[in-house]
């Protein structure tokens, strides 16, 4: 999602889509971490899942031309926007809504909610076949499962809920108020990898 400073930044004019980072209204003025690491590589490869090669790398080079901040992490980026060092930044919904709780001078932005829709990356649980405790894994799956531990687990981590009803404060949004980024995961996943290599030259490593 998009971290936006509302300090530097007015709300009629804050950006909405993740194609803002390449704006030359922007220039020098946004941040995203190095994506070559953490939930930055998976929603690269979903650029590159949703757009194609070719446009997802035309849409990286016009981000570095345009000067975006790579920081060290999506917690960097944060800090970078709530500072105003830039006006904002892409970033994780658990950074951004620490950066709310803190009281900093932001606002939270769902990217694209006109067109592509904002990525969403699934937190799954698995009950291992074959294995020796079975029965304690599926009752440890149902507590995870549980309305409560959905609760928790989005005012504590900014997890969105899926059970409509389920809120997490005004800057958590529920499954059913998100238009979601429509890709295969297990082709951003393959894509992951494809595109390392193009990554780390864009880096500059």
């Amino acid at each position: 999602m998009l971290l936006v400073n509302t300090t530097r930044v007015a709300a009629a004019e804050r950006p909405a889509s993740i194609r803002d980072l390449a704006s030359p209204r922007w220039k020098g003025q946004a941040a995203m971490a190095n994506p070559l690491f953490g939930t930055t590589t998976i929603h690269m490869a979903a650029l590159f899942t949703a757009w194609g090669e070719e446009p997802a790398r035309a849409f990286l080079r016009e981000v570095k031309a345009n000067d975006v901040r790579i920081a060290s992490s999506n917690g960097e980026v944060k800090r970078l926007v709530a500072s105003g060092e830039v006006a904002f930044g892409l970033t994780d919904t658990d950074d951004a809504a620490e950066a709310v709780k803190d009281g900093a001078p932001v606002a939270v932005v769902y990217p694209d909610q006109d067109a592509l829709g904002t990525l969403l990356l699934p937190t799954a649980v698995v009950l291992i076949k074959g294995g020796p405790h079975a029965e304690s894994g599926r009752r440890l799956i149902d507590a995870l499962l549980a309305p409560a531990t959905e609760r928790q687990m989005a005012e504590s981590a900014a997890h969105m809920p899926l059970r409509p009803g389920l809120t997490a404060g005004t800057d958590v949004r529920g499954l059913d108020q998100v238009r979601a980024m429509q890709v295969d995961y297990a082709s951003v996943a393959s894509a992951m990898e494809r595109i390392q290599p193009f990554l780390r030259k864009w880096v500059g490593l």
